[in-house]
């Protein structure tokens, strides 16, 4: 379980993109990847909620299990969600980057993006 912890408070501030790496990108194709990720905890989704971030890329399927209840109050507050993120060990070191994820022009309550952080 991703859960919170007492520096993300000075860290997040409202309108952040949050990317959290957890190193799980490299299961995928496979089985595990699927069925035993990482998930985040209800006081981490509470903390990202009452910031009021924009939006929160994981490098895993899914930031919980189901029902996603998690998905469901990180939607019903305007926090968009970006799963299976690769490559974030590259932003470890960046002092700032900026993170931009361009959809599929198509009409659907969820699509494909491709993601680039500009560092």
């Amino acid at each position: 379980i991703i859960d919170f912890k007492e520096e993300y408070s000075n860290l997040v501030k409202e309108d952040d993109i949050v990317l959290l790496y957890t190193d799980y990108s490299k299961f995928y194709g496979s089985e595990e990847y699927y069925r035993k990720h990482p998930i985040i905890s209800e006081e981490l989704a509470k903390f990202l909620i009452h910031k009021k971030i924009k939006m929160i890329g994981i490098d895993m399927p899914s930031p919980d299990r189901y029902p996603f209840e998690i998905h469901k109050r990180l939607f019903e507050n305007d926090i968009l969600i970006i799963e299976n993120l690769t490559n974030l060990a590259e932003l470890l070191d960046a002092d700032d980057f900026e993170v931009f994820a361009f959809p599929l022009k198509i009409q659907a309550e969820a699509s494909m993006v491709r993601a680039v952080a500009l560092i």
